[in-house]
């Protein structure tokens, strides 16, 4: 019988829970339990173990043993699986049954260097506050296609654990899993992202409040602050589109809406415009990306694939111009004159997101 060389993807998903989350953090592991080949559940001040949690594929650990360590027990099983993979998830989040194959795909596609997640933020350089002077991808809203962040909510993450070779001794101090993951992501010059996915795709079990580690935020964040300060975090939108444009697949996914929302998010951020001039830099590499793809572009007659990047280009570094309404128009009229199933990706989001702006 010939042996196969496939390689069974596995998938070790870390959490952290407390003792007035336990029905929450129940429906979690029942969401999450089928779709992953094994758990680790870390228990913050838990008098008893649940009897939910007694299940073969479950690991449990007790502060009682290693001390309240609290969200960084999502991450105290890195050293302690064999996994390829690993998620780590909140224990008040509703996880839909997709959620672990569809992080596993995007991550793959991106490659094994990018981090992926659905809860996501931009900050600027330096960061100056670790809440409100952020961009903020919330993971119950809606995102057309993948963006790139600075940091990652650890609630919605997961990576490539064997080529990470993430140690739980980088995880710092408790509080700040998220900042912890965003340095360990800088200190090996790798990539964090935020996903595609529709409205509601993932929401809060409960009412949504403040949580202690959000209102420590808000009032004290000189720790968090100066942890990224140091690890240089933080974004230019030069060098947003450099993360783009050095990643393949990301670079064949850039369309209208994701170079949209990503002049929007520079723009709430404070970060200045991009010179025009400067917009070469990245256009070939684009152009050679879009042309990728095995499905042959649809343009307005007379414009070419470079003259549609320049578009892209000039909305995510925030240059504003008369002719961009003209090319809209006469764009999304090109698109509507071809079956939907012979565009590629990108121009079937593009079609979609002016079919929108122009019924509002």
């Amino acid at each position: 019988m010939l042996r196969s060389n496939a390689q069974v993807d596995t998938v070790f998903v870390g959490l952290a829970s407390m003792p007035s989350r336990q029905e929450s953090l129940r429906q979690v592991v029942e969401a999450l339990l089928p779709q992953v080949s094994e758990m680790g559940v870390y228990l913050n001040n838990y008098e008893v173990v649940p009897e939910f949690l007694k299940h073969p594929k479950i690991r449990v650990a007790r502060s009682q043993k290693y001390g309240d360590v609290r969200d960084n027990g999502k991450f105290f099983f890195l050293d302690k699986t064999s996994a390829t993979f690993y998620a780590t998830v909140d224990d008040d989040i509703y996880y839909p049954e997709n959620y672990i194959d569809e992080l596993v795909r995007v991550t793959k596609l991106l490659g094994a260097t990018n981090a992926v997640g659905v809860h996501a933020a931009l900050y600027p350089k330096p960061v100056k506050r670790l809440l409100s002077s952020r961009q903020l991808r919330h993971f119950s809203h809606a995102s057309a296609a993948l963006t790139p962040a600075d940091m990652l909510g650890t609630g919605t993450l997961l990576f490539n654990r064997k080529y990470w070779q993430l140690s739980y001794s980088e995880i710092g101090k408790p509080g700040m899993a998220d900042v912890w993951f965003a340095v360990a992501a800088a200190k090996r010059g790798f990539g964090l992202w935020s996903i595609a996915r529709e409205e509601n795709w993932m929401h809060a079990l409960e009412q949504e409040e403040e949580s202690n580690l959000f209102r420590e935020g808000k009032q004290n964040d000189s720790v968090q602050v100066a942890a990224l300060t140091a690890a240089r975090i933080g974004s230019t939108r030069e060098e947003l589109l450099e993360r783009i444009v050095r990643n393949p697949a990301a670079s064949r996914d850039f369309s209208l809406d994701t170079a949209t929302s990503l002049g929007f998010a520079a723009e709430r951020l404070g970060l200045p415009i991009i010179q025009l001039s400067r917009l070469r830099f990245f256009s070939s590499a684009f152009v050679a990306h879009k042309r990728e793809t095995n499905v042959a572009a649809t343009f307005a007659p007379g414009v070419t694939h470079a003259e549609y990047v320049e578009q892209l280009l000039q909305r995510a570094a925030g240059i504003r111009d008369a002719a961009q309404l003209s090319f809209e128009n006469a764009y999304f009229e090109a698109l509507c004159g071809v079956d939907e199933k012979d565009l590629a990706e990108y121009q079937l989001r593009d079609k979609h997101y002016l079919a929108t702006r122009f019924t509002q």
